[in-house]
């Protein structure tokens, strides 16, 4: 072998092993991992009633999954969630603007176990909510 070919056998394999170890060192955060999958753990937010009300004629409870109340309408829509507290009664938050197509936030911080339900500005929304 001449000069040439091992000073090119030794950089393309000094290349190789510096790609192989950045590789072995850079590996997904162990955080982003240990995160539960919220958005995975959804329901279809049809149907509604005729109130505009999801679920249908009921309420949800929110679950470890997810911190917040996440809705990916497939429309437009203004949503606004009602909670049930063990007192009694029920305290909605303020309408919130959600665009089709992109996740948005119905409710914020909300404990587990909490239940509540959906309002929405339209009788025929459709697509998800993570809770």
């Amino acid at each position: 072998m001449g000069t040439r070919s091992t000073l090119r056998a030794a950089l393309v394999g000094t290349a190789v092993a510096a790609m192989s170890a950045f590789w072995m060192i850079t590996p997904a955060s162990p955080a982003a991992a240990a995160v539960p999958a919220c958005r995975d753990n959804w329901a279809p937010i049809q149907p509604l009633d005729p109130n505009g009300h999801w679920p249908y004629g009921g309420t949800a409870y929110t679950t470890a999954y997810c911190n917040d109340i996440n809705v990916r309408p497939d429309q437009d829509v203004q949503v606004r969630t009602c909670f049930l507290p063990t007192s009694g009664g029920t305290q909605c938050n303020a309408w919130r603007s959600i665009a089709a197509g992109t996740w948005g936030l119905a409710a914020t911080d909300v404990r587990d176990n909490t239940q509540f339900y959906l309002l929405f500005d339209k009788t025929w929304a459709t697509g998800r909510v993570a809770y």
